[in-house]
Formats: structure tokens, sequence, C-alpha cells
């Protein structure tokens, strides 16, 4: 069994390490706030905190409080609100899918195998390595959540912290893994050539699937990285002039540039 979760492991390993950069070294813009929407309100959040909340587009509270609006200090707000609308849940997907492309060919390959028991534990493995990704990124039927973070950052979490990282692991890991999966083979299966044939065909083909589903995701990334960057600093001008009308909303600045 401790065998298995290796295997498990260093595909997954191989898995992060395929993700894509987003390509986003130009663009300085941030969310200060994680921000959560939903079908039928938008949350500025820190933690499990609520700072700022608008609902249908078309209330504000600030702090718990709710704000009287104009007609035109609302017609702001709705063209804020349906800005983050678009936005938010467009590069969670992106990211999220880029994850998923992963998961559902390691799901596939390891479906069928091992007792429940078995399957529980690689299911809470794959829950546990992609958890840090994750918790940046989340989405739940039409609930979308993007932690605090500027588009540098994000690329800077991916390429020159994470990967770095388990790369080293993979590196350590990766060759003792197949080692002594041979091994194992060895010693429980008469034909060893042809099943050790088999899995690394396996995995070679699971590596195949994961690293083209990525490689689209990148170019998608790619050629949206401007348009993302044009977006939030566009949110930023409209935020900008609604926290002239609503002065108390000058104290939670979503969209912001970092110098």
């Amino acid at each position: 069994m401790f065998k298995e979760i290796v295997v498990v492991k260093a595909i997954l390993l191989i898995f992060i390490l395929s993700l894509p950069s987003l390509a986003f070294a130009d663009c300085n813009m941030a969310f200060r706030y994680g921000l959560l929407i939903a079908p039928d309100h938008i949350r500025f959040m820190q933690n499990t905190r609520t700072f700022v909340q608008i609902n249908n587009d078309r209330q504000l509270f600030v702090a718990g409080e709710w704000v009287h609006l104009t007609d035109d200090d609302t017609e702001l707000l709705q063209q804020y609100s349906q800005g983050l609308r678009k936005f938010v849940p467009e590069i969670v997907s992106l990211a999220v899918d880029g994850v998923e492309v992963g998961l559902s060919s390691i799901e596939s390959m390891l479906s069928g195998l091992g007792s429940k028991s078995q399957q529980a534990e690689w299911q809470a493995l794959i829950r546990e390595t992609t958890f840090q990704f994750m918790s940046r990124f989340v989405r739940t039927g039409e609930y979308f959540y993007l932690a605090p973070q500027s588009l540098n950052e994000l690329d800077h979490f991916l390429n020159r912290e994470l990967k770095p990282q388990l790369s080293n692991l993979a590196r350590h890991t990766v060759g003792a893994v197949w080692g002594a999966l041979r091994d194992a083979l060895r010693q429980s299966d008469s034909n060893f050539e042809r099943t050790d044939n088999q899995g690394l065909e396996s995995v070679e083909q699971l590596v195949d699937n994961i690293s083209f589903g990525l490689d689209e995701k990148a170019i998608e990334l790619e050629a949206k990285s401007a348009l993302f960057c044009q977006r939030m600093r566009e949110l930023d001008e409209i935020e900008t002039s609604l926290q002239q009308r609503v002065p108390l909303l000058s104290q939670y600045d979503v969209v912001t540039e970092k110098n």
C-alpha cells in the first residue's frame, strides 16, 4: 500500500509540474480582498469576514450597514458589480479547469484499482496535494471565490514557488518509485515484463493527456493575460469613481495597482 501511495504522489507531482504560466509579468493589478461571487450577491472578504456586500447588483452594505444610493450611484454600482461578475468567474474557471484536466486523468487511471479504502486514501491524497493551489480558487456550481492576490503573485506562486519545490521532490522520488514498483511486480506477477511495460505505457499516456490539456489552457491564458490586466484597470477606474460618490468605500480598496 505504501508503494501505491508513493506512485500516486509521483503522478501528482508530474501533473502539478505541468501547470501553465499565466504570463502576467507586466501587470501589477491585484485584488486586495477575497471575492465571493454568488448568484444574488458579491462579497469582499478577508479570511471569513465580509467587509462589503453587494446584493442583486443594486444594494450596497459596508461593514454591515446599508448605504443609501442615488440613482446615479446605483447605476455605477451595477456597472462595477457586473464587471466583477464577468471577470472573476472567468479567471477562476480557467485556473480550476487547468487543475481538473490533470485530476480527471489521474482519477481515470486510478479508477477500479485497489480496495474502497485504498480509493478513499488516494482521493484524500489528491485533495491534500492540490489544497495549496485550490485555496486560491473555488468554483462550486454558481459560486466562485478568488483569494486576495495580484496577477503577478499568481504567476510567481505557480512557477517560482510551487514548481521548484515539487521539481526537487520529483527528482528524488520518481526514480525510486519505479524501482519500488518493479520490485513489487517481480514479487507478485510471474509475467513481470508484460505488466511492467503496460504500467509504464499507462503512465506515459497519462502524462501526455495531462500535458495536452494543460498546454491548451496555457495558450488560452497567454492570449487573455493582457485582456485580464486591462479589465482590472477598468474595474479600478469604476471603483475609484464609486468611492468618490460613496466615501465609506474608500477604506475598502478592492482593486488596486501594486508598486
